[in-house]
């Protein structure tokens, strides 16, 4: 009490306060904690928990897998707006000559003959329209011809191609030959009706 007493009142204080700080900090590291890391956790709570992070993050990859379906759908929507519209051979056949001329015709191309070869199946859902074409035409038509078979909105493609220049021709026009296809949806074959035996 002595010791206390010489003390001004601003360092008794200090000292009282620093007291009940040890006092307290032994009583929560000895005690308190001790007893509350012994306790059982709230039921289900790290098990709720977990289930929650597991929701979120499946929430989150089918967040992604969806915009990547979404742009994966647009992509083949735009695609498939390039091949023919017919669902018959026949008509497929006859846009294809019909795309065909169009082009040419842009290009100041007078296609000469064009015909049907064969319908290519390339799967179960996509089939190829062949055909073959022949006209006369200057270097620079032809050229320009395969650029905008390239572009065309059809899907055009070019499987030979056979060129012969004209010997002693003024107008140095060259005999094409090209023998293109034409993408289309697959025509869907009706199924075999076989009799039904007794």
């Amino acid at each position: 009490m002595g010791l206390l007493a010489q003390l001004s009142r601003r360092e008794r204080m200090a000292v009282t306060v620093g007291v009940a700080a040890v006092a307290l900090f032994l009583a929560l590291n000895l005690g308190v904690l001790p007893w509350l890391e012994g306790q059982p956790l709230r039921q289900g709570g790290i098990e709720e928990m977990e289930i929650k992070l597991q929701r979120y993050q499946r929430l989150a990859a089918r967040g992604g897998l969806e915009t990547q379906l979404a742009a994966a759908q647009q992509r083949l929507a735009d695609l498939e707006s390039g091949l023919l519209e017919s669902r018959s051979v026949s008509l497929a056949n006859a846009e294809w000559q019909q795309s065909l001329r169009e082009l040419a015709d842009s290009q100041g191309i007078e296609v000469g003959r064009s015909e049907f070869l064969r319908l290519q199946e390339l799967s179960p859902e996509y089939a190829l329209v062949t055909g073959r074409v022949q006209f006369r035409c200057r270097p620079e038509q032809l050229m320009n011809f395969l650029v905008a078979l390239g572009s065309a909105p059809r899907l055009l493609s070019a499987t030979r191609l056979r060129v012969l220049a004209m010997p002693g021709d003024a107008q140095r026009q060259l005999n094409v030959e090209m023998t293109l296809g034409a993408a289309m949806r697959a025509v869907p074959v009706a199924p075999s009706s076989t009799p039904k035996q007794e």
